[in-house]
């Protein structure tokens, strides 16, 4: 099934998830920008979630200067770059209130750390509103949706991004997954290192093309696959 028509079987079964008073939330301007070019959400309000927390240190509160800071300093930029890539495209999310929040965000360890991030940050500005998963998988896009009740993610958030340990509290299977997978990912010794050094042959392009295949779950782009292979090549 395309987008367009997943969208619109979405819209025939919850008509009130696509209301002016409503908020989606995309995991990346990729599908923000597929979202708008083929006008698939008129009424309601959205935006994109322009991060990677699956890479680099984070801290709380999440968004204020220091995280701004932090978070910028890690994907080596300015921090007037950080804002108008990651903070700018958030207004609405941070100047109003919504009823509702729908969150767009597929199954891999990338999806699923902006997923943690983007509800650990609707507990801390204390939303009441409802707040419904749209889960999906990159090669295909079959939307699963399910109603979240926040209440646990902030503590989950600190453990796994800020002190990279396994969350104390049970999760969504996904979610859960995920984590471990990221965890895993912080080892020096992991399956991607090793990847990388058994393909020394390899030129950089080659290989990110080739971890991308290899590693779907991570759902790393080239940009967190090309400071992989610098890190082990010590280039």
């Amino acid at each position: 099934m395309n987008m367009r028509e997943e969208v619109t079987q979405l819209r025939h079964r919850r008509a009130e998830l696509f209301d002016a008073d409503v908020l989606h939330i995309f995991n990346g301007q990729m599908m923000y920008d597929e979202f708008q070019s083929n006008a698939l959400i008129s009424n309601a309000d959205y935006v994109p979630f322009n991060e990677a927390m699956c890479v680099h240190p984070a801290s709380k509160p999440i968004f204020d200067e220091a995280f701004i800071q932090l978070r910028a300093e890690g994907h080596q930029s300015s921090v007037e770059s950080y804002r108008n890539i990651v903070i700018e495209p958030l207004q609405s999310l941070f100047e109003h209130h919504y009823n509702a929040i729908v969150l767009w965000f597929g199954e891999d360890v990338f999806c699923q750390m902006n997923l943690l991030t983007v509800l650990a940050y609707l507990e801390q500005s204390n939303y009441k509103g409802k707040v419904y998963l749209n889960n999906f998988r990159d090669d295909e896009f079959k939307v699963s949706q399910t109603e979240l009740l926040l209440g646990s993610y902030l503590h989950v958030y600190e453990e796994v991004l800020l002190h990279q340990q396994k969350p104390s509290i049970d999760m969504l299977p996904v979610m859960h997954q995920a984590i471990e997978l990221h965890l895993s990912m912080l080892a020096e010794d992991n399956s991607v290192t090793r990847y990388i050094q058994n393909h020394a042959d390899l030129s950089e392009g080659e290989l990110v093309e080739r971890l991308i295949a290899v590693f779907p779950t991570l759902g790393y782009g080239d940009l967190q696959y090309i400071e992989r292979i610098r890190q082990v090549r010590k280039v």
